[in-house]
């Protein structure tokens, strides 16, 4: 009965990667793969500037934590992977917000800035919450997927971007943190 149980759920893991990616070019064809704003931000790239709405009602500007390095989160309360990724986020945030790190979260999926706000504080989660309505600082961001991390050095260009997350990949998350901390500012 065990080796059965465990059958399926390789097997239903493997079929839903199966069919993953053979959807994934369909769905990259219809959103204008061609097209190079499709092709996600590179290292280097200068990140696009926003402002949003906050979900404890505030503003917030990304030129304004130009100085500090930042790791942007895309992400979304219908997301399972999200919601195992933020608490992780969060201990990188308490570790090295004291010496340089902005952690913000942005939600993409449709949540209202009340929903946003309960559902981080339920998960523990103190770092500043953007709601973005309509995913445009995500098209900005040319997100292929939630969630997805992107680090900005103090700068404001892109040092780091992972889409998706798996237990661990908070480990590299760190890393990619601590290197760009690293990194000098130029004058």
């Amino acid at each position: 009965m065990l080796v059965r149980q465990a059958f399926r759920r390789r097997w239903g893991a493997c079929a839903t990667l199966s069919l993953a990616i053979v959807l994934l070019p369909v769905a990259r064809d219809s959103a204008g793969a061609a097209d190079p704003e499709a092709q996600p931000l590179a290292k280097g790239e200068i990140a696009p500037a926003f402002e949003a709405a906050t979900a404890d009602g505030g503003t917030l500007a990304l030129p304004s934590l130009r100085g500090r390095v930042v790791l942007l989160n895309f992400w979304g309360i219908a997301c399972p992977p999200c919601r195992i990724e933020m608490p992780e986020l969060e201990k990188i945030h308490r570790r090295w917000s004291g010496r340089g790190l902005a952690v913000v979260g942005i939600e993409e999926m449709g949540a209202s800035a009340e929903e946003a706000r309960r559902f981080a504080a339920g998960i523990g989660v103190r770092y500043p919450i953007a709601i973005d309505p309509g995913e445009r600082i995500g098209r900005l961001y040319r997100l292929e997927a939630h969630p997805t991390t992107v680090i900005l050095d103090r700068e404001g260009r892109v040092a780091w971007v992972g889409a998706g997350y798996l237990r661990g990949d908070e480990r590299e998350i760190e890393q990619a943190v601590r290197d760009t901390l690293a990194l000098p500012v130029n004058p």
